[in-house]
């Protein structure tokens, strides 16, 4: 029953940390994916400064979608590699998610 109870410990960790990691896309994704730049990514709107309040919308889209791709990840990897893996792992996907 211990190992059930821990189990069920570290699910509940990994879906909240999966919504945390969605503040990657926040901070860094849409900058990458919309901020205005050069032809390979963008260098403005990190964590959506300056941006046009018109893109909001836009952005609340994708970070559900960003969102969504690390909880699949957090399906996937279920009780198969280290928490601090998986934070590291999700925090990079959902950042890079829209690149």
């Amino acid at each position: 029953m211990k190992t059930a109870a821990a189990n069920c410990l570290h699910k509940k960790y990994k879906h909240v940390f999966s919504v945390v990691s969605g503040l990657a896309y926040w901070i860094i994704g849409y900058a990458l994916a919309y901020g205005e730049g050069n032809a390979f990514c963008g260098v403005k709107y990190w964590a959506l400064a300056y941006a046009p309040e018109t893109d909001y919308a836009k952005w609340f889209y994708n970070f559900v979608f960003a969102a969504t791709a690390a909880t699949i990840i957090s399906g996937a990897m279920a009780e198969r590699c280290d928490f601090w893996a998986y934070l590291v792992y999700s925090f990079s996907t959902t950042g890079e998610y829209s690149m």
